[in-house]
């Protein structure tokens, strides 16, 4: 019986927990639709390392996409610069002149984001923003994934989202900026379960892999498509069957990790697709040692 009444209290609280974190995503997106976005005017921006001309600020496209990154966390992994270069190839081949990419960046060590725009060969500028002043103008939401935004000629927030994080809102925006932003059939949706939201790998040594997986049973009447895993740290990549996974069935989630620094180990794997839930959060832990 105290078996029982656990289970029901653990099924309680992660319900809850889903439902509190749908409630803020709502309120996220409700608070900033509509509203102008603030955009210092005197900031420099770079190419690549280097000097470089500015994007506009005000005029220019129709539409403009703003994306703000601080000096918070793993900077590779919250900039994704190569997903960013291919949204942007897209966007100058399906809408010329109908969009501009403002990325305003607050590196913590400038030499790192060098590097990282140099790697990745990123050739489109981007602004340093030093003093921090665009997030001071604004107070942008805390969640990474919502500090991205699709504005208008305004600088007015019509769609809330970070398409290099989920390809369906890139889709989203797409839709907007292409002038078919008319609702369309929805998306079938189906629920998911996983056999555990954490593994934990205990001790682990520097430079050597360590793999783990995570099992989702689809518990919904439709097929389950999972269209993207972003993972918090570029030490951990995941690997799935992209294939659609039929009610009742499960897919597993295969995660490889190589830590590159001593200390606690916590990092989260964000699961994308047609869950009523998603975006679905796993959270692999452990602890580096040399």
């Amino acid at each position: 019986m105290k078996s029982i009444i656990l289970g029901l209290l653990v099924l309680s609280l992660i319900s809850c927990k889903e439902d509190k974190r749908r409630a803020d995503v709502q309120k996220i997106v409700s608070e900033w639709t509509g509203r102008q976005v603030l955009i210092p005017d005197d900031v420099p921006c770079v190419v690549a390392g280097g000097e470089a001309d500015c994007v506009p600020l005000s005029g220019g496209a129709p539409y403009r996409i703003l994306m703000y990154v601080d000096s918070v966390g793993c900077l590779s992994c919250n900039l994704r610069l190569p997903y960013w270069a291919a949204i942007l190839a897209e966007a100058d081949s399906l809408f010329p002149g109908k969009v501009d990419f403002l990325f305003f960046f607050q590196p913590k060590d400038q030499k790192e984001l060098t590097y990282l725009l140099r790697r990745d060969g990123f050739r489109h500028p981007v602004f340093i923003d030093r003093e921090n002043r665009l997030d001071r103008l604004n107070r942008f939401p805390a969640p990474t994934e919502y500090r991205c935004f699709l504005l208008d000629g305004d600088n007015r927030v019509v769609m809330v989202g970070n398409p290099a994080l989920n390809p369906g809102v890139w889709e989203l925006y797409k839709r907007q900026i292409g002038g078919t932003a008319a609702p369309e059939q929805e998306t079938a949706r189906t629920t998911v379960r996983p056999d555990t939201p954490e593994q934990n790998l205990g001790s682990m040594k520097t430079g050597e892999t360590y793999a783990c997986t995570f099992v989702l049973m689809n518990t919904g009447d439709r097929p389950l498509a999972i269209t993207d895993i972003v993972t918090s740290c570029g030490c951990t990549t995941p690997s799935w069957s992209r294939q659609p996974v039929a009610p009742g069935k499960t897919v597993e989630i295969r995660v490889e990790v190589t830590p590159d620094a001593p200390g606690a180990f916590r990092k989260t794997l964000t699961v994308y697709g047609n869950m009523e839930n998603a975006p679905l959060h796993l959270t692999i832990a452990g602890e580096v040692i040399n």
